[in-house]
């Protein structure tokens, strides 16, 4: 896991202000810096290491000491800020080259099944001088060409050069989890982790786009667009590439290439009891294995444990291959907690003990201070770069407490629900896409699970689908309408369609929370072959009779205790920002009515204003986080964080 900037141009430009930009994102990879300058495309380049003596020297290549400043002119830079975690020693630091040194690569992730590529690329011939997943990309970029990605299973961000071909190489990992921005100057391509790194050169200037801010105050952050809320700043796409002529004009959105793309079973299979425990044996083995390779790190383990079956199962399964491993450490899990009168309805407490107790991990726990939410929030919204749809605090805080414990890396459950139909309002589209007999059963089971409250709205809205009301009756609310519409498509497309957008809000904040504190967080439920499989799974089987996730619930019936396996509720790292908003934190959640006319140039302020005084918690919220963003990049406060 590291941070990387760079640029490719078809003519030299100036190396001034890139030392500065990978200032910006080195708390992604506080272990190390480096440099390649290409004065040409076809030259072999100058490489700088940080101030490292053992880097300076190592025989892969010839480093030279980090200056204090580069200045001249290049074709091609490439710079890395490492975090090292596989390979911790020189024959792990980047840029790296090619045994042959015609390729060159900058890469932040990680390759999980690298161990068991590099078997097979030694029976194809080739050599390596560490056990760095670095090194095993660009050996699989030899010997398969662009088609290494498929092969690759994993987390992923890279820029790689191929002098011999002449080509550019930029690839994104299939869920995204690794970000990777393109900013585009006169020709000249630059590339970064965050669009922080774009800051510091000079013709770059922050310019909000208005639609984008609409959007977001309207409807919340969009983190899977190919545009951002900067103008001119657009995102290499999830399971996106771009592979060029290094003296091409490259298009920033025009050349990307999707390499990946999720499939899902769309069938109304009814439920099979003999089916099921097939699926569920299934699964299980494939989450075990998941989490098995995502042990694989040079440096200790932990788990971020929110109380719930999905974080639960995965320190269950973290906890049990650890046992087996010779000398390993016992696993750390870490939460945010809520203790505080008032704050009780966001504590997990009791959950996460009752994991930790049973799986023999040792428990950390941190409760945000309402004092220190301000000023943590306005760091947490410069790692963002992009206003996020809450205060973070929670995932904030968490990955605090793990930095302070010097562990590197966490297993995380994000991606579990967007697979396996975990929220609730998705109970009606189970409903909605079945036969009325199936419709019946289901509903049966929805109203013995949960209020009732919940299972007569799921059962309404599903009818209001059923009936076609929504395209005969225009004075429907809009929002109901739409809702409605979108049952049309079935559970199991729906999911699809939301692992492929709202995921990526979820997956962004999770890479920027752990990495500004340094920390690595792995994501076993992204797992491909196990993302693979349950979008096969038809959907009797995600939820069933009013139990979503019903096959992850039975698989670990009787391995976690019936507590957290049959919870009913839903809650997924909560905040009390209500609480805060009502007590302690008053003026601070009022600030942004001071910014109606800041947000008002940006064509937002009337909408806002309109609905201010009756505006829901998220809008406050939203409100809240565009005006610290606006604070720190719109209005050149960022000048100070460099």
């Amino acid at each position: 896991m590291c941070g990387i900037f760079g640029f490719v141009s078809p003519r030299a430009v100036s190396t001034g202000s890139v030392l500065a930009s990978l200032s910006t994102i080195a708390h992604r990879g506080p272990d190390g810096t480096g440099v390649a300058v290409f004065a040409d495309p076809a030259a072999h380049p100058v490489i700088y290491g940080s101030d490292d003596p053992s880097i300076v020297g190592a025989s892969s290549v010839e480093w030279r000491p980090m200056p204090d400043r580069l200045d001249g002119e290049a074709a091609i830079v490439l710079g890395h800020q490492r975090l090292a975690i596989v390979e911790l020693s020189v024959l792990g630091h980047q840029p790296m080259a090619s045994e042959d040194r015609s390729t060159w690569i900058i890469f932040n992730g990680e390759i999980y099944n690298h161990v068991e590529l590099r078997e097979e690329l030694i029976a194809l011939g080739h050599s390596f001088r560490g056990h760095s997943d670095t090194e095993v990309i660009l050996a699989a970029y030899r010997e398969w060409g662009t088609d290494c990605l498929q092969r690759f299973n994993g987390m992923w961000a890279f820029a790689l050069i191929d002098q011999r071909k002449q080509m550019l190489f930029l690839a994104r990992d299939r869920f995204g989890v690794k970000p990777l921005y393109l900013w585009k100057d006169h020709g000249a391509v630059h590339f970064g982790s965050e669009i922080k790194a774009f800051l510091p050169h000079p013709r770059f200037s922050v310019r909000p786009d208005r639609e984008h801010v609409r959007s977001y105050l309207r409807d919340g952050p969009s983190e899977w667009l190919d545009t951002t809320i900067y103008q001119d700043i657009v995102r290499l796409r999830a399971g996106g590439m771009i592979y060029a002529p290094l003296s091409a004009d490259i298009d920033l959105l025009g050349d990307q290439q999707r390499w990946w793309q999720l499939e899902t079973d769309s069938s109304k299979e009814p439920y099979d009891r003999a089916r099921a425990e097939a699926l569920v044996e299934e699964y299980a083995g494939l989450l075990e294995d998941s989490v098995r390779i995502r042990l694989r790190a040079d440096v200790p383990i932990g788990s971020a444990l929110s109380g719930g079956l999905d974080s639960s199962s995965v320190v269950y399964l973290a906890a049990r291959a650890l046992v087996e491993t010779p000398d390993a450490p016992r696993q750390h899990s870490f939460s945010s907690v809520y203790r505080t009168p008032g704050t009780e309805a966001c504590d997990e407490s009791a959950y996460i003990r009752e994991v930790a107790q049973l799986c023999g991990v040792t428990m950390n726990t941190i409760e945000p201070d309402p004092d220190e939410v301000p000023e943590q929030h306005a760091r947490m919204i410069w790692h963002m770069d992009t206003p996020p749809e809450s205060t973070c605090m929670s995932g904030w805080h968490t990955f605090k407490l793990v930095q302070q414990t010097g562990i590197k890396v966490t297993l995380d459950g994000q991606g579990a629900d967007e697979q396996l139909g975990g929220y609730l309002f998705y109970l009606p589209h189970r409903l909605a896409g079945v036969s009325l007999p199936e419709a019946a059963r289901e509903f049966a089971g929805i109203a013995e699970v949960h209020p009732r409250r919940l299972a007569a709205g799921s059962l309404g809205i599903s009818l209001l689908q059923r009936s076609r009301l929504p395209a005969i009756l225009p004075g429907l609310a809009d929002r109901h309408r739409k809702y409605a519409r979108s049952l049309s498509v079935g559970m199991n497309r729906h999911l699809l369609m939301d692992a492929q957008t709202s995921l990526a809000n979820l997956i962004h904040y999770a890479d920027r929370t752990s990495m500004a504190f340094g920390v690595e967080s792995r994501m076993p439920f992204l797992d491909v072959r196990l993302a693979s499989f349950l979008a096969r799974v038809p959907e009797a089987y995600k939820i069933h009779r009013g139990w979503t996730k019903f096959i992850a619930r039975r698989a670990f019936d009787g391995k976690l205790p019936d507590s957290v396996i049959w919870r009913k509720d839903k809650l997924g790292w909560p905040i009390p920002e209500k609480q805060w908003a009502e007590g302690p934190l008053r003026a601070w959640f009022d600030r942004p009515r001071s910014q109606i006319r800041r947000f008002a140039d940006w064509g937002v302020g009337d909408e806002y204003a309109t609905n201010l005084n009756a505006a829901s918690m998220g809008l406050r919220v939203r409100a809240l986080n565009l005006a610290a963003w606006a604070d720190t990049f719109a209005d050149g406060g960022w000048k100070s964080q460099i």
